[in-house]
């Protein structure tokens, strides 16, 4: 291994061990220990659906375990209410929130009065008149107790369901799989782009749109579908990159069973598939079968809570969800404006996260139109990713002029793994590197002569002054 390479894993090792280090301790602080952005969503259907499958997750803070007391309806919440306030008061509670939006009260008892908590429940309440939902709070939505996200596809729950289930119900552990997932971007980021260009420059040069993206920064420490989406992008970028046909196939499967917006770089692997395939079962199969089989197995948590046929037909119910008009929200922005970063997406404010676009990485990607033919010349890999990226853009058009109208900033994030790959490779090539080698040299000499210089005048002052 020369010097060059080890400098280069060496640079590329700890960035990732920085992003992970970094994130992690922005997201887990004090002021952050409460649903931001689209989590509000996401968490508690994740929640709801493990509870429905039987798994109870646990919410353990300062000495206590968080429980949600569901009440069936508002006239047993009326009914109960106080009893149930009465037993958490003699168990010790040290919280208690009240949801008005649904038939709901949140606790946090003391560990050692946990189960007698849940047993005087049982003997006090009338069966049928409540149930217990463990873990952490709900926030006060409307029927979110009742709420499963089934207008996206699963995977990006599924993920979050697992680390909820494995470490706990609490919002720093909702984000760490997608924390981690920031990281590996920018080993897949610069895996691709190192396939691509063959230069450890235009690697890191990608590597550092993606350390410094907004979107990325943002949707990473919430526990939304983006982070993930744009994980498994980047991870169909880099199959792409290796010309690996079923490495592709699966991996637009799992980014499109995360959020739909990921299978829009579909097309790329349907044109390569039609350039490259002349058995027709080969070529249905990296384009049908494989990515569907993919799409799908992610599903069967929600199947099997739901049912196959109710899945299949929210499933379909949900295009005409994407398609509609959501209603006004100030904080819309169309897929045109996030190439200037109009109108960023707030998560939370105090700390303020937003979920702002790269305007440089973005409007590179459109000034690369013009000089694509020339580089596609020097570097042929270079038009998968560009074509991922375009063809993203293509069909959130065309998902706006179906009527799909309520688009957010944070969308764009699908967007940052193919763009810095073709940025890293663009500039690598386009700029005239011998031109920043004879400004160094050039520099470089001018410092000597001013060395010479200084040493002649102090040589002489300390002549006339001995």
């Amino acid at each position: 291994m020369d010097w060059r390479r080890a400098v280069f894993i060496l640079i590329v090792a700890l960035t990732m061990v920085g992003t992970v280090w970094f994130a992690y301790h922005f997201a887990s602080q004090e002021s952050l220990n409460d649903y931001i952005g689209d989590e509000v969503w996401y968490v508690p259907a994740s929640r709801n659906v493990l509870h429905i499958l039987g798994v109870n997750v646990t919410y353990k803070h300062n000495g206590t375990y968080g429980i949600n007391v569901i009440f069936s309806n508002d006239s047993d919440k009326f009914k109960y209410l106080s009893t149930a306030d009465a037993i958490a008061a003699f168990s010790g509670v040290r919280l208690r929130i009240e949801y008005y939006n649904f038939p709901g009260v949140y606790y946090e008892i003391p560990e050692r009065n946990y189960g007698d908590f849940l047993r005087k429940l049982s003997t006090q309440l009338p069966e049928g008149s409540y149930y217990t939902v463990p873990g952490f709070r709900y926030p006060d939505k409307e029927d979110i107790q009742n709420y499963l996200n089934t207008e996206h596809p699963f995977l990006g729950k599924d993920i979050i369901m697992l680390s909820m289930a494995l470490l706990g119900d609490k919002p720093i552990y909702w984000r760490l799989p997608g924390i981690i997932e920031f990281a590996l971007i920018e080993l897949l980021v610069v895996l691709a782009t190192y396939r691509i260009s063959k230069s450890y420059l235009a690697s890191l040069i990608a590597l550092a749109f993606v350390v410094a993206d907004p979107t990325l920064q943002a949707t990473s420490i919430a526990a939304m579908l983006d982070i993930h989406v744009a994980f498994f992008v980047a991870l169909f970028v880099l199959a792409l990159a290796y010309e690996s046909d079923v490495g592709s196939a699966i991996s637009i499967g799992l980014a499109g069973a995360t959020k739909l917006s990921g299978a829009f770089g579909w097309p790329v692997l349907l044109f390569r598939a039609l350039k490259k395939e002349n058995s027709f079962l080969k070529f249905f199969s990296i384009v049908v079968i494989i990515p569907g089989l993919v799409f799908l197995i992610p599903e069967v948590t929600i199947i099997k809570a739901i049912g196959f046929v109710p899945w299949l037909e929210q499933f379909l119910g949900s295009f005409k969800w994407h398609l509609s008009y959501k209603g006004p929200n100030p904080n819309t922005s169309p897929f045109w404006q996030w190439f200037v970063n109009y109108r960023a997406f707030p998560f939370h404010f105090n700390p303020n996260v937003f979920a702002s676009t790269d305007p440089v990485l973005l409007l590179g990607m459109v000034i690369l139109i013009l000089a694509m033919p020339w580089l596609y010349r020097r570097k042929p890999g270079i038009l998968a990713p560009f074509m991922v990226f375009w063809s993203t853009i293509g069909f959130f058009a065309l998902q706006y002029v179906l009527g799909g109208k309520t688009q957010f900033s944070f969308y764009a994030t699908v967007l940052v793994p193919p763009a810095a790959v073709v940025m890293g490779t663009a500039l690598n090539e386009l700029l005239r590197w011998e031109a920043f080698r004879d400004s160094l040299g050039f520099y470089w000499e001018k410092l000597k002569e001013l060395k010479v210089v200084i040493s002649k005048r102090f040589i002489q002052r300390k002549e006339i002054n001995p």
